[in-house]
């Protein structure tokens, strides 16, 4: 059930905050119900977003938590092209712990930084 309704309404993208990347993983829905699961079961947070009509975001950003939400999708694969960018979390943790994102401009690391981006956005 959760690989389906994240396969649905469900998102995994990262941001960069005070020039750190942000992985997160989020479940978004119209009713509360369909997304209190998710914190029950995966942690994170829940709240209420008033924009487009209002809608309810369960949202995870800890490592910790990633990890064990894939685990869970790799035993219930998700069926979307969501999964491409699951099968990237291993390497954006691992850049990430390099600081790849901030690496000097044609150095290695900006180069694997930059694969990875494109890597992630075709997922």
């Amino acid at each position: 059930w959760f690989s389906g309704f994240f396969d649905a309404d469900g998102t995994i993208s990262y941001s960069i905050k005070n020039k750190y990347p942000q992985l997160t993983i989020s479940v978004t829905n119209k009713l509360l119900i369909d997304v209190i699961n998710f914190k029950s079961i995966f942690k994170g947070n829940v709240y209420f977003d008033k924009g487009q009509n209002g809608y309810y975001k369960w949202s995870i950003q800890s490592k910790e938590d990633i990890y064990f939400f894939k685990s869970y999708l790799l035993k219930y694969p998700s069926r979307s092209n969501k999964k491409q960018r699951l099968f990237l979390i291993d390497q954006y943790y691992y850049l990430k712990d390099l600081k790849a994102y901030s690496a000097p401009n044609n150095s290695p690391l900006n180069k694997a930084w930059l694969n990875f981006n494109n890597k992630w956005n075709k997922g």
